[in-house]
């Protein structure tokens, strides 16, 4: 008699070598034999580590529910990466409607009353027998409470609009950027600035905690959890009253030497291509678990630790530096990204990043502070020397590429700013969306105001619109408040690289070598694996022995830029 393998393997030669999914099958073979076995569960599903009987009953169906919240929110941003890289134009209008459906019964299942009793009663437990709770059970149940609150205080109609504009902000900026439309956007940008309103409004009602702007931190507080506006004014005075004081000095410096010999192309796209996705993998990207596009707009990423999406900026023929640039800030996110937990806490609160201002300061970290320094040019230059051809040329020397991308040249464009001139781009744009936001500035205004800020801030102004309010997609899908993130991060980057040096001692040499892993394994021992299981001040004075401060970031700067320039 045949045993049960054998008719398998029957089974599967009639199927072409593929599994039998409910297909009925003619002949004699008994009909049990024919059911597939069970499928494997996922790391995520019930009865798996990631849910091991917990004693209060509350909390497992919390973490249930997060589970799926966790998961509708990967699809969103699966359909997200693929709205920017490969959707046909004819699907536009169905897959705002699929990602709006999305946002609304993310919203629905986290704003349901049933998980405020929830995290109620899970509270209590935790409160009666701390015992039986450890430290990443606590800390999942205060993110819980935490998306919870930021949730619930928005109606979902306010929710579903706020997606509805963010992706079409997204081909609505393209448009107007291309033609310098102005009046096409003006009114774009009054609906979303009036809906940015109306969602800060519903959070201040059910959150005063009487700051002194509550409606640019209740925003500020969705990128950045627990935020407070006044300790951000605080770092950013200190800032900027030491950035004004050495900005002179380092233009002064600067202007004692001959400037860099700019690149001349081509520089082929399929060879920036291959450049970038070989610096990916040197800086520890898994493309078995993620993946590059190019795109002719706005770099972004985003996806989870099994499929992270990098999206840059398509090459530029006449630089490969720019795209470089792009790939590298791109890729430290998506280290981030793919070193969050993969298992035991995958879709779960405590599981997921720290926020923006880490986000940028992973990101800031592998493109200004290490992809900045001499020596990682010292490796590079070699490299696209005899990839793009360029034997002999003097532009394509490691000195020259490292002073390409250390030149201080106060500009109008944000995305190209150098290292020093990048704060005050930031803060500028921080003051003027406070003043929308607060109804002090109207959209109409905007571009006056703009291009006075940027003449008094960098003494510089932009010739149009393009180059001046319309060139940043972040108020066009509804980033108000995310601004800040990027200095802050800038911070907390020179912060962790300062303690890292200590641990690391060599890391001029790994540069030199183009050896990131060992700095990626330091980030995801202390930082990338930790998920939430503290908040951001907390975990980089568990790491660097103090909350944030802008000190070593000022001293990164006046070392790189005056001491060894």
């Amino acid at each position: 008699m045949a045993s049960p393998k054998d008719y398998w393997n029957k089974v599967r030669k009639w199927a072409g070598g593929l599994p039998v999914l409910g297909t009925r099958l003619s002949g004699s073979l008994p009909q049990e034999l024919l059911r597939l076995p069970p499928p494997r569960k996922p790391d995520d599903a019930p009865g798996t580590k990631q849910y091991e009987e917990h004693p209060s009953a509350a909390y497992m169906d919390l973490k249930m529910r997060f589970r799926d919240i966790g998961r509708l929110s990967a699809v969103t941003e699966t359909l997200g990466r693929d709205f920017l890289t490969a959707m046909p134009d004819g699907a536009y209008k169905s897959r705002l409607g699929q990602i709006a459906f999305l946002y609304r019964k993310m919203h629905e299942e986290l704003a349901d009353e049933k998980v405020a009793r929830s995290i109620e009663e899970a509270s209590a437990h935790q409160r009666k027998s701390p015992e039986s709770w450890d430290p990443w059970d606590s800390a999942n149940l205060r993110e819980m409470e935490t998306s919870y609150r930021h949730v619930s205080q928005v109606p979902p109609d306010l929710m579903e609009q706020k997606a509805l504009l963010a992706y079409e902000g997204q081909r609505k900026h393209r448009d107007v950027l291309r033609f310098d439309d102005w009046e096409e956007a003006r009114p774009f940008l009054e609906n979303m600035v009036d809906l940015q309103r109306r969602i800060a409004d519903a959070k201040i009602l059910r959150d005063n905690d009487h700051a002194t702007d509550p409606a640019y931190q209740a925003l500020m507080r969705e990128y950045m959890p627990g935020a407070r506006l006044d300790e951000v004014e605080l770092l950013f005075s200190r800032m900027e009253e030491k950035l004004k004081e050495i900005l002179p000095w380092i233009l002064d410096e600067q202007g004692k030497r001959a400037e860099p010999i700019p690149l001349t192309g081509p520089f082929p796209a399929a060879q920036q291509l291959w450049l970038n996705t070989s610096l990916l993998k040197r800086i520890g990207f898994d493309f078995q678990r993620g993946g590059l596009y190019e795109t002719g707009h706005n770099p972004v990423e985003g996806g989870t630790p099994d499929d992270t999406r990098l999206v840059i900026k398509t090459s530029d023929a006449t630089n490969f530096l720019d795209s470089m640039k792009s790939a590298l800030h791109e890729g430290g996110h998506g280290i981030y990204i793919q070193g969050l937990p993969r298992d035991t806490w995958r879709y779960q609160p405590v599981g997921q990043d720290l926020g923006a201002a880490m986000q940028e300061s992973q990101a800031l970290l592998v493109e200004m502070i290490l992809g900045r320094t001499r020596e990682f040019f010292q490796y590079l230059a070699p490299r696209v020397e005899g990839l793009f051809q360029k034997f002999g040329d003097p532009a394509m020397t490691a000195e020259n590429l490292y002073r390409l991308k250390t030149f201080v040249r106060p500009g109008v464009d944000r995305k190209h700013a150098d290292e020093v001139t990048y704060f005050f781009h930031v803060r500028m744009r921080m003051k003027l969306e406070r003043e929308l936001i607060g109804g002090r500035l109207t959209v109409k205004e905007l571009p006056d105001a703009w291009n006075a800020a940027m003449k008094e801030t960098l003494g510089v102004e932009p010739q149009n619109n393009a180059q001046g309010c319309l060139q940043d997609v972040h108020w066009f899908v509804g980033k108000f408040g995310y601004f800040p993130s990027y200095t802050l991060g800038h911070m907390v980057a020179a912060q962790l690289y300062d303690r890292m040096k200590q641990d690391i001692p060599n890391i001029p040499s790994l540069m030199a070598s183009g050896d990131f892993l060992p700095v990626q394994a330091w980030m995801a021992e202390r930082i990338y694996g930790l998920g939430r299981l503290m908040r951001t001040d907390e975990l980089l004075e568990h790491v660097t022995g103090s909350r944030l401060t802008p000190g070593p970031l000022i001293a990164h700067l006046q070392s790189r830029y005056l001491e060894s320039a």
